[in-house]
């Protein structure tokens, strides 16, 4: 019934330019900014948020029983979405995460029987973990960090990425997993091959070959 009026409102040339127009669509997204507003004020009422931490645009959920603490000058994008339930989510200082990012400190075990909790978590085992992401980072659209995991300070990590083990300081990594493709280039030779000897396990097979 209701999806037979709607139909009818839409193909009616008159009650379509009546109710989709420039004038209705503002209103809209008046509204929708509004909530957003509103919903970005009750995650700083919720969580260990900074004064100058930035909600850049729509769509960004925050939830989870956990702790959820969000460095000063840094910026979450739009759809981006941050899980603290039984952990904790940090976001440190002067770091950027674009949009579409994902951070969870709790996830279903893949290799187990699904079939005993058929599309609900009750009875299934649980990875948990603090997930990290340092000061001065910058973490590129649609990434998703896994539970336990931690970004050193001054680190990329490029759009797509799934970051699933630690990363070092000081590093640009891409891919799934993300590793580390390099390492920036105003460290000098002796710190960077320090970092490489500690985080080996996550280089690129090719950076790790230069540094072995």
């Amino acid at each position: 019934m209701l999806r037979a009026l709607e139909r009818q409102l839409v193909e009616n040339p008159v009650t379509n330019a009546l109710l989709f127009n420039d004038l209705t669509g503002s209103v809209g997204q008046f509204f929708e900014a509004a909530r957003y507003r509103r919903e970005y004020a009750r995650y700083r009422n919720d969580y260990d948020i900074d004064r100058t931490f930035e909600f850049n645009g729509p769509g960004i959920l925050l939830y989870g029983d956990g702790g959820i603490e969000l460095g000063a000058n840094s910026y979450i994008g739009r759809h981006s979405r941050l899980q603290a339930e039984g952990g904790t989510v940090r976001i440190g200082e002067n770091t950027a995460v674009s949009h579409f990012v994902f951070c969870y400190t709790r996830n279903r075990i893949a290799d187990q029987d699904m079939s005993t909790a058929p599309n609900t978590n009750d009875g299934l085992a649980v990875s948990e973990g603090d997930t990290a992401i340092g000061d001065h980072c910058w973490i590129g659209a649609f990434a998703f960090l896994t539970e336990g995991v931690s970004v050193g300070q001054n680190t990329v990590v490029g759009a797509n990425a799934v970051v699933t083990d630690d990363l070092p300081p000081h590093a640009i990594a891409a891919g799934v997993p993300a590793r580390v493709r390099r390492f920036k280039s105003h460290l000098s030779e002796e710190e960077t091959r320090a970092l490489a000897a500690e985080h080996e396990v996550v280089l690129a097979d090719d950076l790790a070959d230069a540094y072995r």
